[in-house]
């Protein structure tokens, strides 16, 4: 009877000191604050190269633990910009400046160029090059135990609506809606993207005579990106990306950056 119980003992013990050894171990808002740090660590790989975006959390239910029992997911993507041809050399560049706990590694395919890393505690950041100059990398948490974020999602200011509308509008659009995004960089600060979300009817104008009067022009030269429906550049205090999407759909963002 005693050695049950000191094997009870040691297992309470254990499960409330020990790391954890398989992901079904922490809940969702116990892995949240991982997870926003991997996303200002890639905001900092980026580099001051490239122009990028962060999104907010994106919380699905609906998975599987176990046959048994249901668990719900926790992402959040990190989308970054460069020059048309320069995708896959952004991946190595990001994944030589993540800190080497990370052990990120490169693939390069005639198809597919792909980065993964581990962020610890099951927190994983996978991703590649998805376009032209794009790459978006998703940092998320697999299927765990559900639980609340502990965190609100930052809520736009008057002046972030302002800007967005201002976006919008200039663009030949109508504003649907305005979201803020926020993580911690690694030597302090935080990374802000500020995404207006929007639509319009037509082409409108070329997005760089757009874009250069309302933000002033590119540091250092042109865009880095600048296609008929895509453009991104650093203005002078904020990073500036818009996707003009198929059948008149707008996503503009202005992130100011680690």
């Amino acid at each position: 009877m005693a050695w049950a119980v000191a094997i009870g003992v040691l297992a309470y013990v254990s499960v409330r000191n020990d790391p954890p050894t398989v992901r079904d171990q922490r809940t969702t808002g116990e892995a949240r604050p991982l997870v926003d740090r991997a996303v200002g660590e890639l905001a900092v790989a980026a580099g001051s190269d490239a122009v990028l975006s962060i999104s907010g959390y994106e919380v699905t239910g609906g998975c599987r633990i176990t046959p048994l029992r249901s668990g719900e997911t926790l992402e959040r993507d990190v989308t970054i910009y460069t020059s048309q041809t320069d995708g896959p050399a952004l991946l190595d560049r990001i994944a030589d400046r993540l800190p080497s706990s990370y052990e990120a590694g490169v693939r390069h395919g005639q198809e597919h160029d792909t980065l993964r890393a581990d962020a610890g505690e099951f927190v994983s950041v996978r991703g590649g090059v998805t376009a032209p100059g794009v790459v978006i990398l998703t940092v998320g948490t697999g299927c765990r135990p559900p639980a609340p974020l502990g965190v609100e999602a930052p809520a736009p200011t008057d002046e972030d609506r302002r800007i967005a509308d201002r976006m919008l509008v200039a663009l030949g659009g109508t504003l649907d809606g305005v979201a803020v995004a926020e993580a911690p960089c690694p030597t302090g600060g935080t990374v802000r993207t500020v995404r207006a979300e929007g639509s319009r009817s037509g082409a409108g104008k070329p997005l760089r005579e757009v874009l250069v009067p309302l933000f002033g022009s590119a540091q250092a030269g042109p865009a880095l990106l600048d296609t008929t429906d895509r453009y991104a550049y650093r203005a002078d205090e904020a990073q500036v990306a818009v996707d003009a999407g198929a059948e008149g759909a707008l996503d503009a963002t202005l992130t100011t950056p680690c």
